[in-house]
């Protein structure tokens, strides 16, 4: 299961919301929780050095999975077909390589932002950590 940047930053920052800490880790549990280099670069002007985040990421139990060479294919794939549809974004926005990651991986995704990735990444479970039931 791959965390979106929002939610790492959610995590990382200390501040309860509703039974969010209990959500992810009841999704702990269950598996694995990753997350990539692109998250990993999103996270790093909150910190003064990369070993910072790597012990925050390592402490929160966070593992960081590479990006292969077809991950990158599918989220080239994905951007073109963004600008087709009218995107106006001319460089590659980092949540086409987390969804076509996640996509590759055949991992859910947990966000809070489903806009984008619900379209080019269809396959991908989509979970808002907001709405899952507190069981």
């Amino acid at each position: 299961m791959m965390l979106d940047t929002n939610v790492v930053i959610e995590l990382l920052s200390g501040s309860e919301t509703s039974g969010f800490y209990d959500r992810i880790a009841r999704f702990k549990a269950k598996r694995d929780l990753f997350i990539n280099e692109i998250i990993f670069a999103e996270l790093s002007g909150r910190y003064r050095s990369w070993q910072d985040i790597a012990k925050v990421v390592d402490y929160a139990g966070l593992k960081v999975a590479r990006l292969s060479l077809s991950h990158c294919h599918l989220a080239g794939v994905a951007f073109s077909a963004y600008r087709r549809d009218g995107g106006t974004r001319t460089t590659m926005l980092p949540d086409f390589l987390i969804g076509a990651h996640a996509a590759g991986e055949g991992w859910p995704l947990v966000t809070r932002d489903r806009r984008g990735f619900s379209k080019y990444f269809p396959e991908v479970e989509l979970v808002d950590p907001m709405k899952v039931p507190n069981d």
